[in-house]
């Protein structure tokens, strides 16, 4: 019996926590509403909702029983269906459609928002500067190769935009096609760097196969989609989206390949006490100058996590070196080692402080 009871007060918690949680979504969209009307009766002022990164600190930070890594992503699709009750959220990420910096932006935003493919970076962060878009997807560093130049030297030279988050997807490849059938497969159509990262697995699997390789996964789900003897490589995401069934995941030959993805917009994000500061600094060109540099952060106790040199844009045999380090650009070891740095350095700017993830 005393079972019995127990099994009747679960329920009863169960349910009171439901209609708990159907309250607060109700609460949370009735908020969102009136700040859209807030907006429409002062179009000119200056009213915002909580970033994202702000939060989902809060929530993790209320947590006592739910794991916080996996609230992560039911509170960024909450925030996403959130946003659109105001307007659509407008995310571009680098690269086609289906692709690695999809998935990242899509894990990030959810499915309420609208998403835009662009390939370049100069072309994400314009959109931004611009605020043609509400946030871009680029990738920042792999686990394979290091950071993305070209992704450090355009934040470098784009002052208005800034990395307010990042996000960080397994480099998995899956294999589709029309049936999900291996044994109708007679050709595999992939972007190269998927056919070079499963090339043992289609030769022990699919010797038989043509490999046909295009430009991206995006063309070789189109492709595919229409021809039963066709499988194509790609991410989770690229099966979903048009319509292929899975043959077989994660055939890539080597496992634990990690890209870092950074989430770009205007607003500097508030800090958490969790945080994670990145730094682009040129030196002056006389002796002891990374040095002289890089001692206030030591003086005040800074974690540095990351430094690199990268030849500069503009002039031969120039360098730009990118610091990563624990803290937010608001705190006061930072501020007063970043105001020492800045007086012994050409030029010293901050890419972007934000929440870290939890996964580090």
């Amino acid at each position: 019996m005393a079972d019995r009871d127990e099994h009747e007060a679960i329920l009863a918690d169960l349910e009171t926590a439901d209609a708990s949680l159907a309250s607060a979504l109700d609460a949370r969209a009735s908020a969102v509403q009136r700040l859209v009307a807030l907006r429409q009766r002062q179009p000119d002022g200056f009213f915002r909702g909580p970033l994202d990164e702000v939060v989902l600190g809060r929530v993790r930070d209320a947590l006592r029983v739910f794991p916080p890594k996996d609230v992560e992503p039911l509170v960024r699709e909450l925030l996403g269906v959130s946003a659109s009750l105001a307007a659509p959220r407008r995310i571009a990420f680098f690269g086609a459609d289906g692709g690695f910096a999809h998935l990242a932006a899509r894990r990030t935003f959810g499915e309420a928002a609208t998403y835009e493919s662009r390939e370049s970076v100069a072309a994400l962060l314009d959109e931004v500067r611009d605020e043609r878009v509400s946030r871009a997807v680029l990738p920042l560093e792999t686990s394979m190769d290091g950071v993305v130049t070209a992704t450090l030297h355009g934040l470098t030279a784009v002052e208005e935009v800034r990395i307010s988050g990042e996000v960080t997807v397994a480099t998995s490849y899956h294999l589709f096609s029309p049936s999900g059938n291996a044994a109708n497969v007679d050709k595999v159509y992939g972007a190269v760097p998927a056919l070079g990262a499963c090339e043992h697995y289609l030769q022990r699997e699919h010797g038989r196969a043509t490999i046909l390789d295009v430009p991206s996964g995006a063309m070789a789900a189109k492709l595919a989609r229409d021809d039963q003897g066709a499988a194509v490589l790609g991410t989770e995401l690229l099966g979903s989206l048009y319509g292929l069934t899975r043959i077989a995941e994660r055939v890539e030959d080597e496992g634990e390949a990690r890209t870092r993805y950074a989430i770009v917009g205007r607003d500097l994000v508030p800090r958490t006490g969790r945080d994670r500061t990145i730094v682009s600094l040129a030196l002056r060109d006389e002796p002891g100058a990374l040095y002289q540099s890089l001692a206030p952060f030591a003086d005040r106790d800074v974690n540095l996590t990351r430094l690199e040199s990268r030849p500069a844009t503009r002039g031969p045999w120039r360098y730009v070196f990118y610091l990563e380090m624990d803290g937010h650009v608001s705190d006061r070891n930072l501020v007063t080692a970043l105001e020492d740095v800045r007086a012994t350095s050409r030029h010293v700017r901050i890419l972007g402080s934000y929440p870290r993830p939890t996964e580090d």
